[in-house]
């Protein structure tokens, strides 16, 4: 029931703005560590938080809130550095021929 709940008030936020820029809720270069954690806020419904992280990402968060969500979201959702980055390749061992 919540996350019908959350669903439909995300909903009413998308057409309720328009088009917003993506919003990390963590913060730049950060994701949430733990999705079904709920976030909470007064006078706002409770929200999962990976349902939060995509609301952020489809840009349904104003922009005039983005800004303050990580330290706020940080905590309860568990946020972490995220694993998106590029990696640098390893190469295989080589082992040694015998001429």
């Amino acid at each position: 029931m919540i996350i019908l709940r959350s669903l439909l008030i995300i909903g009413f936020i998308a057409r309720a703005v328009d088009s917003q820029s993506p919003c990390s809720v963590c913060g730049d270069g950060k994701e949430v560590g733990d999705p079904d954690a709920i976030f909470v806020f007064p006078g706002q419904p409770a929200v999962p938080c990976g349902l939060l992280e995509s609301a952020g990402d489809q840009g349904l968060i104003p922009d005039n809130q983005c800004g303050f969500l990580p330290a706020l979201v940080g905590p309860q959702c568990d946020c972490e550095p995220s694993g998106l980055g590029p990696t640098a390749p390893v190469a295989p061992p080589v082992a040694p021929v015998a001429p």
